[in-house]
């Protein structure tokens, strides 16, 4: 994508994927492979945004509200995030919710979910997005779910320079041509890595351009 390699996950059964979280959630992240390796996890992708001013945190505090299990685990205001929830319900839908605090999305019927955006596609339509949707190009990761519930997890790298990597627009017509009919962005930069079998398959690159990723507060996980 645009000079940069590009992931792509695809998970035939819904049903194995949750959100893990990092066992110092409140204090501090984890990073994705010690939490894929402690979790079981075969697969696991960044989950959702976090508190990060200054883009200096230590990844502790998740944005929004998150669910894991069908328990909250935060649930604080997120109208300033282009988005809203994304998370899986108890059919194994991926489902997109704007406008919902916790308790509306456990009544909704999700199982397992995080905040972030912008959404990609809802409902089989395209987002309205105008030119590269205003984001720039970075390293990206996004989650999106096929009408026949196969589910696609893709994360995008960036440069050394953070100058390149994929746009809003582009994963969203990355999601549509693999057949997605619901999207949605989830944390990008620094945090945008894949886990397969304990091993980061992908290249992040931090702000000081060391090959490497950062400690986060929530992944997409599957456990077989």
């Amino acid at each position: 994508v645009n000079g940069c390699d590009a992931y792509l996950a695809v998970i035939y059964d819904a049903s194995k994927i949750s959100v893990g979280l990092s066992k110092y959630i409140g204090v501090g992240g984890q990073y994705i492979y010690d939490m894929a390796e402690q979790q079981g996890a075969v697969l696991a992708i960044n989950g959702g945004g976090f508190h990060d001013p200054n883009y200096s945190s230590n990844g502790a505090n998740p944005l929004g509200v998150t669910i894991a299990d069908g328990q909250i685990i935060t649930d604080d205001d997120y109208n300033s995030i282009s988005g809203g929830i994304i998370g899986f319900d108890l059919h194994n839908r991926l489902v997109l919710l704007r406008d919902a605090d916790a308790n509306k999305a456990i009544n909704y019927g999700l199982r397992d979910a995080v905040t972030m955006g912008p959404f990609l596609i809802v409902n089989g339509k395209m987002a309205d997005i105008r030119g590269n949707g205003g984001w720039g190009y970075a390293a990206r990761t996004a989650i999106g779910q096929r009408r026949d519930g196969i589910v696609l997890m893709l994360v995008v790298d960036s440069n050394e320079f953070r100058t390149q990597g994929a746009s809003i627009r582009d994963l969203a017509e990355i999601m549509q041509s693999y057949g997605a009919i619901n999207a949605a962005n989830l944390d990008g930069g620094t945090s945008s890595a894949m886990v397969v079998n304990n091993q980061l398959i992908n290249d992040p690159i931090n702000s000081a351009l060391e090959h490497k990723t950062r400690g986060i507060p929530t992944i997409f996980k599957v456990v077989e």
